[in-house]
């Protein structure tokens, strides 16, 4: 995965530049959860235990937080893969991140049991994220690919999960 380290570092300037230029959402809330159930020899949150968690923060991250009657959204990350293997390497490199992002209506309360109403869906979507290596790729002269370390890697499909998640967000 040569091509990375030079990808997250434009990934980085790039959310970066997203999140001083761009009116922040804003939300009641932000649920990640990683239900990689679909697929039984999926090991991946064995190599990263934390993935919705981190995601939860990064996705966060671009967002303002308001009352409960703001919408909330919900990530349900479905698939984390390798070349399309759900089964990682030992080094737990992945390149695939897959889920289905759904943002629902605040919860509105008056108090009572009654008063309770389920949120409505305001949105649905299907977002997957794929890393491209950088394999065969003129460079020019004097310039070197240097692979990135297992965490910029993680971090930088994160981000840019994150990212995508964000721009696609539409309940004004």
């Amino acid at each position: 995965m040569k091509f990375m380290q030079t990808t997250a570092l434009a990934l980085s300037m790039s959310i970066a530049g997203f999140a001083a230029s761009a009116d922040m959402p804003k939300v009641s809330a932000v649920e990640v959860e990683a239900n990689l159930s679909s697929y039984d020899d999926s090991n991946a949150l064995e190599f990263w235990p934390t993935l919705d968690d981190d995601l939860g923060k990064a996705i966060a991250s671009h967002l303002e937080f308001d009352d409960a009657s703001a919408p909330r959204v919900e990530v349900q990350l479905t698939k984390v893969a390798i070349d399309g293997d759900t089964v990682l390497p030992d080094s737990g490199e992945f390149n695939h991140l897959e889920g289905i992002i759904a943002v629902h209506s605040g919860l509105e309360l008056d108090n009572t049991t009654e008063g309770r109403s389920e949120p409505e869906v305001l949105q649905s979507f299907p977002l997957t994220v794929v890393a491209m290596t950088g394999e065969g790729m003129d460079l020019p002269e004097g310039w070197y690919l240097v692979p990135p370390s297992q965490e910029d890697f993680y971090d930088a499909m994160v981000a840019a999960y994150a990212e995508k998640v964000v721009e696609r967000l539409d309940f004004d």
